[in-house]
């Protein structure tokens, strides 16, 4: 099923809002006091013209109110009205332009005097367009694990330096509330999808992480994991399992994920992404049953032919926004998306026939022309170079025991010699 997006949602929320704020707005002026009168005689019924517009800030799950009298300075009150947000679409959305429309008014006044009109108390600033009135958005908050107060605040220190690596690094804003749930046991972990969600799994989405809405979950062994902590932030900033176009958002977190893990951008010849076109008929991406490392060729294979990374935003905003994913694509790179699937199937076919003939037959075969990955990154070559060999671990190499070293590991005593302090 398609989910809502952001731009869809905003006049729903204008609609629900409207009656809502005009009610908040009445008792404002009832207690601030439009204007005061000297003595009650008679009643006077009138109108007086009032701005208003109104935020919302998914990040505390609250709307805020601004207004101003004709002619007088914004003010933001303090009224708020609690909100729920949709899963995914943690924004800050100012609803509408600000709208005027007229508010009657009842007063008693003396039949000899006029009312004296008085500005509405200040509350606080109005605040400037695309400011959230809520101010800087909180990381997380911790559930589980009470008494262990140093796990709660270890997990929530790595949070926050991802989040601010990813912000100066990406710009990527984190947006909206976290709250990440720990525990001691896996069970335990599921007691706290329960208080959350208010039913129990037979079985955990994954025993290492995982999240729904707001809430993220990481077991026992991946509590202290900076890698699994990253890897569920950056699925949640960019949105990738809520966008209409799966592949779009997978796509787009992994070329953030790669970059945040690798210290660069990733390109079509690293081994993960060669890997999935050696393995995978590159028609599955057109059919809609890629695995996520093909997702992520098609979009570098985009990148490269027809623009760069910032057209791939473009576009992938686009779609986040709700536009149609064959208009995104043709107006971000030129090019139909049809057109794209044809050059990309027959482009990884080319590419799978290239590396058929560099392959090896072996371990033992590749090793004579193949320099090996250190051992502290676990060494083999990648699957594709030794496509006879079987990947155990999945972890697309293969050959694992031939593993390379760093000439300044050697330590080399020359006898007769003594070192000296």
């Amino acid at each position: 099923m398609m989910q809502p997006q952001p731009r869809q949602s905003a006049l729903p929320l204008r609609a629900v809002l409207k009656s809502a704020v005009i009610a908040g707005l009445f008792a404002i002026i009832a207690v601030g006091g439009v204007f005061t009168a000297v003595a009650a005689t008679r009643t006077v019924e009138t109108s007086a013209i009032v701005e208003l517009e109104f935020w919302v800030s998914l990040a505390n799950r609250t709307a805020f109110v601004s207004t101003r009298q004709e002619g007088e300075e914004w003010v933001t009150h303090d009224y708020r009205l609690p909100l729920r947000g949709y899963p995914g679409f943690e924004t800050l959305l100012l609803v509408s332009e600000p709208v005027s429309f007229s508010v009657p008014v009842k007063v008693e006044v003396e039949e000899t005097q006029r009312p004296v009109f008085e500005p509405v108390a200040v509350a606080t600033p109005h605040l400037s367009l695309g400011e959230a009135p809520s101010g800087r958005a909180t990381c997380c908050t911790v559930r589980g694990m009470s008494d262990l107060r140093a796990a709660q605040r270890a997990i929530a220190t790595e949070m926050r330096n991802v989040i601010s690596y990813a912000r100066t690094n990406f710009g990527l804003t984190h947006e909206g509330p976290i709250t990440i749930n720990i525990a001691h046991t896996i069970g335990g972990l599921n007691v706290r999808y329960e208080d959350a969600f208010g039913e129990a799994l037979d079985e955990l989405p994954s025993t290492c992480s995982f999240q729904r809405e707001e809430h993220m979950f990481f077991g026992p062994d991946c509590r202290s994991d900076e890698v699994a902590i990253a890897r569920e932030w950056f699925r949640r900033a960019v949105q990738a399992p809520y966008l209409s176009a799966r592949w779009v958002g997978i796509a787009t977190y992994e070329y953030y994920w790669f970059s945040y893990q690798h210290g660069r951008a990733p390109t079509l010849r690293d081994d993960r992404f060669r890997s999935a076109v050696f393995h995978e008929p590159a028609t599955d991406f057109r059919a809609g049953r890629p695995h996520e490392d093909l997702m992520a060729a098609a979009a570098l294979y985009a990148i490269d032919s027809y623009g760069t990374f910032e057209d791939w935003l473009a576009f992938y905003e686009d779609v986040r926004g709700g536009a149609e994913v064959h208009a995104a694509f043709e107006a971000a790179f030129g090019v139909e998306l049809v057109r794209f699937y044809a050059a990309f199937e027959e482009w990884a076919e080319r590419e799978k026939a290239y590396m058929l003939a560099l392959a090896y037959g072996s371990c033992r075969e590749a090793a004579r022309y193949l320099v090996p990955r250190a051992g502290t990154d676990g060494g083999g070559f990648p699957d594709f170079r030794v496509p006879l060999e079987f990947d155990d671990d999945g972890d697309g190499y293969v050959c694992q025991e031939f593993s390379a070293f760093a000439q300044e590991d050697l330590v080399c005593v020359v006898a007769g010699e003594t070192s000296e302090e």
